[in-house]
């Protein structure tokens, strides 16, 4: 017997859930200098499935961009979360190595 299961995308509860993310964050972890949203829950084409995207902007870390990932990652959200932490001076960098990408994450929304 194969079972479908959809999903409905519940906009509201997604924002709300990122809202509550970087207040977290911001509480827990005073090298955040900035939360940015970005990906389809920003620009308004999620679908059922939809990750949610986000970057943070450090002032500092002793770690490698990879292995500083799991510090910062989320319990109990109600999607999946593809994150991003960069340092200052990192980010800087992006723009001139990966401008599509950086682009990409200046394009949302700061959180």
């Amino acid at each position: 017997m194969n079972t479908v299961v959809i999903k409905s995308i519940d906009r509201e509860s997604i924002r709300q859930a990122v809202l509550n993310y970087a207040v977290k964050l911001r509480r827990e972890h005073s090298e955040i200098e900035r939360v940015l949203w970005f990906g389809s829950w920003v620009t308004g084409l999620p679908t059922p499935g939809s990750d949610v995207d986000i970057c943070l902007i450090l002032s500092k870390s002793d770690k490698s961009p990879r292995d500083r990932i799991p510090d910062y990652l989320p319990l109990g959200f109600p999607v999946g979360v593809d994150l991003f932490a960069y340092t200052h001076l990192e980010f800087k960098r992006l723009k001139r190595s990966s401008p599509g990408w950086y682009s990409a994450i200046v394009s949302g929304v700061e959180v």
